[in-house]
Parts: C-alpha cells; structure tokens; sequence
C-alpha cells in the first residue's frame, strides 16, 4: 500500500488492532525482549541542511530579514522545507517570501469542498510567513 510516496506492507492478520507493527514484532516481545519496554518514548531527529536565503537585510533594530523570492511552490516537499527553515531561524530572523502574485494557486493542493485550491498568499498567511510583493517588498528597508 502507497501512502505519501512510500509503500508500507499490510499488516499481518494476527497484529491488526494490536500494539505491534509485524509478526516479528509482536514475536519477539512475547519472547527474547519480553522484558523490554515496547515503543518506549519518541525521540526527535533533525536532518541536517542549509539553506541561502535569495537576498538579506539587517535593520537597524538589529533584525535580520531573510528574503525569498518565490514564484510558486514547486511540491509539498519544498513548501515542508520552508516550515523546517522557519523553525530553525535564530531569535533575531525573520524568513519572508517576495512573491509577483500572492493569489497563485498552489497547483498540487488539493481542492477545498468549495472547488478552490489553497494560493501562495494563504500558504504563507497559514504558516505565518509574511508575504510581500515585488511592489510591497521595500516596506522591510526601512
């Protein structure tokens, strides 16, 4: 079964609606690692990567403005780095798009019950990413 570009095996019978993920699993817990904790804790990774901003801008309040200049978002792939990226910003960064069209529609969303589709304005407004245009963009400059 496919399920966000990755297969997963279908459970077997006997752990469907159990704890465990496999025969093997479930086997070994009942057995050689019945006195270990099972899915003990969930303990959080970060993949390393780096990121270049398109321009830069410290005012004068100190405050580094990380500009990226941003047509469309090409796949979820790319949208999820930018949330990576936000996360990642020190106290004194502030990650904003410069877009042409704040109401281009992000083509690979899925549609709303409404029929519509998500735009590259709402996607920043949702991840609270400020979104400026080619005309706006100088407002940060100052």
């Amino acid at each position: 079964m496919a399920k966000n570009g990755r297969y997963y095996r279908r459970k077997a019978k006997e752990v469907i609606g159990t704890q465990y993920d496999s025969i093997t699993e479930k086997r070994l817990h009942e057995g050689v690692l019945s006195g270990c904790q099972f899915h003990p804790e969930k303990i959080n990774y970060i993949i390393e990567r780096t990121y270049e901003p398109d321009f830069s801008y410290r005012d004068s309040s100190g405050i580094e403005w990380l500009i990226e200049v941003k047509e469309i978002l090409q796949d979820s792939a790319e949208a999820q780095k930018f949330q990576w990226i936000k996360k990642a910003l020190k106290e004194d960064q502030i990650l904003v798009f410069c877009v042409s069209n704040p109401d281009q529609k992000i083509y690979w969303q899925k549609k709303r019950k409404d029929g519509s589709k998500m735009t590259l304005g709402e996607w920043c407004d949702k991840q609270e990413i400020m979104c400026f245009t080619h005309e706006t963009i100088h407002k940060i400059l100052t």
